[in-house]
């Protein structure tokens, strides 16, 4: 019993030491490391995407991301209406929540919108413009008038502590999770949905 509660004891020290430096998902990411068989492929070892499905799996955190083709988000919006297709255009947090709510992609409905801590897990430190694992093929940009893309911010499911006015969102241009700015719920930001599997 002495040696429990020395343990419980000792871990509980030792954790508040290193509580604010505590980051799970770049622990993660930094011990599972790049596919090696795949040379210069950077996709992190334990993603997988199915090409036909247009989904990738994550097999550490046990998510499935939706990963359509996506359509240039300077297209005329008569054009994006054309398609029928949501995903291409942004949407206000409620519209996003919905969105996945609704989906019925890949064969599955069960999708819902993903935890800014999921969203930073398919991030890429190593990369830039986007800056997303390249099991992904698609993230939404703008073109600019020199031609150069401008990659988007998606939403997540978190609110902000603060108020429910405003939500987290990542950016995949810098992987940046927007924390220095509050992004209220009525403005347009993208959206990718994930399921548990």
């Amino acid at each position: 019993m002495k040696k429990i509660c020395f343990t419980l004891a000792l871990l509980l020290c030792c954790g508040s030491a290193f509580a604010f430096d505590f980051d799970p998902i770049g622990t993660v990411k930094k011990a599972f490391g790049s596919v090696t068989g795949e040379k210069g492929s950077g996709i992190t070892a334990g993603f997988s995407r199915d090409d036909r499905l247009e989904i990738v799996k994550d097999d550490i955190y046990r998510l499935m991301w939706q990963d359509q083709k996506f359509m240039d988000s300077s297209a005329t919006l008569s054009t994006l209406s054309a398609m029928g297709d949501k995903y291409n255009n942004k949407m206000t947090y409620a519209e996003a929540v919905k969105y996945c709510d609704d989906l019925n992609f890949a064969g599955f409905d069960d999708w819902r919108l993903p935890t800014v801590n999921e969203l930073l897990s398919i991030t890429d430190d190593t990369r830039f413009e986007p800056a997303i694992n390249k099991a992904f093929k698609n993230v939404a940009y703008k073109t600019n008038d020199k031609g150069e893309k401008g990659y988007g911010c998606y939403w997540s499911s978190t609110e902000f502590a603060g108020g429910s006015s405003s939500a987290w969102f990542v950016c995949f241009d810098d992987g940046n999770d927007g924390n220095d700015i509050l992004y209220d719920v009525s403005n347009g930001s993208f959206v990718r949905c994930v399921r548990r599997y």
